[in-house]
């Protein structure tokens, strides 16, 4: 018997340790906006077309990400990486720039809390060369 499909990601949910920090950098860093919030709790918030959400819960400790390895964000191609790249060095937020990797090309950044962002512009299945990248 096959599993019946995922239609997609609902949401990330992370603890962190401050809360209003966190939510601050997610807004101003990668233009999420607040969905729904219990203050003091949880803030929601999702992606502008809304395709996902990160939900922000307080309680984490300051250096302590996780069990969480990363979070990878799919982005359309290498000129909108490098369109995220611009943004980011506008708004102050550290990155590597654009660094190739075996699905494609992406862009690490690190929340407050630091857990690692990847912005990713995967190659497409006819890009891809068995063991090596092009």
């Amino acid at each position: 018997m096959e599993a019946p499909p995922i239609d997609g990601v609902s949401h990330f949910q992370l603890r962190v340790a401050n809360l209003d920090a966190s939510v601050a950098w997610y807004e101003r860093a990668l233009g999420l906006t607040e969905l729904r919030s219990d203050p003091g709790r949880y803030v929601a918030l999702q992606s502008t077309p809304g395709r996902f959400r990160v939900v922000l819960s307080a309680g984490g400790r300051a250096g302590s990400p996780g069990a969480l390895d990363h979070i990878a964000l799919a982005i359309s191609d290498i000129d909108a990486l490098t369109e995220w790249c611009e943004h980011l060095t506008a708004i102050g937020v550290p990155h590597e720039g654009i660094k190739a990797n075996i699905a494609g090309q992406s862009v690490d950044l690190f929340d407050p809390d630091g857990n690692n962002i990847e912005l990713i512009s995967e190659r497409k299945p006819d890009q891809r060369s068995e063991g090596r990248m092009t």
